[in-house]
């Protein structure tokens, strides 16, 4: 019983190897060669001679031979109709894989034939030792002739099968390295546009700088510079996507996939680089925004999140936020407020009230603070004027920036109020407006002007 159970072992081995191999190479032999070789190794096992032996040996390998050609000859159909062809300007992925199917049959039908050569090995063996198998253990083979037959075209046709594995293998090795070419083909042709919408959008921006921005007319040069930027990204856009599609007709299928899973898998990201797309110009480094509330200088501005240092403002009430950092996810620039303070000028607004007891001096007090604040705050104004004039360019409408200016009024008690306005650096608005109203009290008390208010 325990031969026969692993006979049966094997032999379902041998069922399961058959099964795994490809379909196209599983009929590569022919029952009318086991019958003739059968009939050639029967007259070879009763020649008792080496004379009789001798010619009937030829004959068994002419006939193998004849046998191994119609193996060749027929895998080889069976590859031309299986493998894929590889034509100018084809697509190499489904060749590619074609062949990678075409090499692990091939890998399948060895295995097979290795199975079945191992299971006639030891079906051979008592024929081999003089004894003859027992009755009831099931056997591959009725009589030794006929094993050694099937053993012999299994042999050729392992043979045939590894010849072939070859040189599919290195077929399959060229069509790899053909696809690697191509695909740093296409990764040249990628950074070749990437570099083209560079190269036109660094063209875009010195055209509009050095040309546009010099039209004096603010109407014209706000529409001419709106429809000079909007012909440009259209043509480069409507230039991208037909060259791709062009060049690569299948691309559409798969940008519609994978740009749809992306949407959905990454909105927040989007949101967040389309934001930051959108405002980086008015994020640079060191400026200060407000977003969403929070006010802060920017010290790093990233494509998912912005990075604000918390400053100082008068609405402030907890004052160890100060100087803390805070990221902010960038898709809350598409849908809360954001202010820059640097959008028209790196300067902002300072104004206070100083009153003076006698009104007899307002004259002198007057002259006095136009002098200190052209001394103090003259080139700071300059600045602002500079700056705000250069960033409002691009917009239709403009009002002139705030400069170093002087206003009068009466208090309740009918004493004269100068009203103070100058611009000072942003960040630097305590230490500028200290610096002047130093400069007051030095020369106020130097005239003799009261500051007083009276009782």
């Amino acid at each position: 019983m325990t031969r026969l159970t692993r006979s049966l072992t094997l032999l379902s081995l041998s069922f399961v190897a058959l099964a795994i191999a490809s379909p196209a190479f599983a009929q590569l032999e022919n029952r009318n060669d086991y019958l003739r070789l059968s009939w050639r190794y029967d007259l070879l096992l009763k020649a008792k001679t080496p004379e009789a032996q001798d010619p009937i040996q030829k004959g068994i390998d002419a006939e193998r031979a004849v046998i191994k050609d119609e193996m060749r000859k027929e895998l080889a159909s069976q590859i031309k109709s299986t493998e894929g062809t590889n034509t100018s300007g084809t697509d190499l992925g489904p060749v590619l894989e074609k062949q990678r199917s075409l090499v692990t049959s091939l890998n399948g039908s060895i295995d097979a034939a290795k199975a079945d050569i191992s299971l006639l090995q030891k079906e051979e063996s008592p024929y081999k030792s003089g004894t003859k198998p027992e009755e009831g253990v099931l056997t591959l083979t009725k009589t030794y002739p006929e094993l050694l037959a099937k053993k012999a075209v299994l042999e050729d046709r392992l043979e045939v099968l590894q010849s072939f594995l070859k040189q599919q293998n290195d077929r399959l090795n060229n069509l790899k390295a053909e696809q690697q070419w191509k695909d740093l083909g296409v990764l040249i042709g990628i950074l070749t546009y990437v570099a083209i919408v560079l190269l036109v959008f660094w063209l875009e921006r010195v055209f509009r700088n050095t040309l546009l921005d010099r039209i004096r007319n603010r109407r014209v040069r706000y529409v001419m510079t709106k429809a000079f930027t909007f012909i440009v990204y259209v043509s480069l856009i409507f230039w991208v996507v037909q060259r791709i599609f062009s060049e690569h007709p299948g691309f559409l299928n798969i940008f519609a996939l994978v740009g749809a899973a992306i949407v959905i898998v990454s909105q927040d990201i989007l949101k967040g680089f389309i934001g930051w797309l959108g405002l980086k110009g008015t994020l640079a480094l060191g400026q200060r925004v407000t977003i969403d509330g929070i006010t802060g200088d920017v010290v790093d501005s990233g494509l998912i999140y912005t990075t604000l240092q918390i400053a100082r403002t008068e609405s402030m009430t907890d004052l160890e936020q100060v100087g803390k950092l805070v990221r902010i996810p960038n898709e809350r620039l598409l849908s809360k407020s954001f202010t820059s303070f640097h959008s028209t000028s790196d300067y902002e607004n300072v104004e206070y009230n100083i009153t003076i007891a006698n009104n007899e001096q307002w004259e002198k007090a007057k002259t006095l603070l136009e002098q200190i604040l052209a001394k103090e705050t003259g080139s700071f104004s300059e600045l602002a004027q500079r700056q705000t004039h250069q960033r409002m360019r691009g917009f239709a409408v403009h009002r002139e920036p705030p400069t170093s200016r002087l206003y009068m009024g009466l208090t309740e008690k009918r004493d004269v109020q100068f009203h103070v306005c100058f611009p000072a650096p942003i960040g630097q608005r305590r230490a500028v407006t200290t610096q002047v109203i130093q400069e007051i009290f030095r020369r106020f008390q130097k005239e003799g002007i009261d500051m007083s208010p009276r009782a």
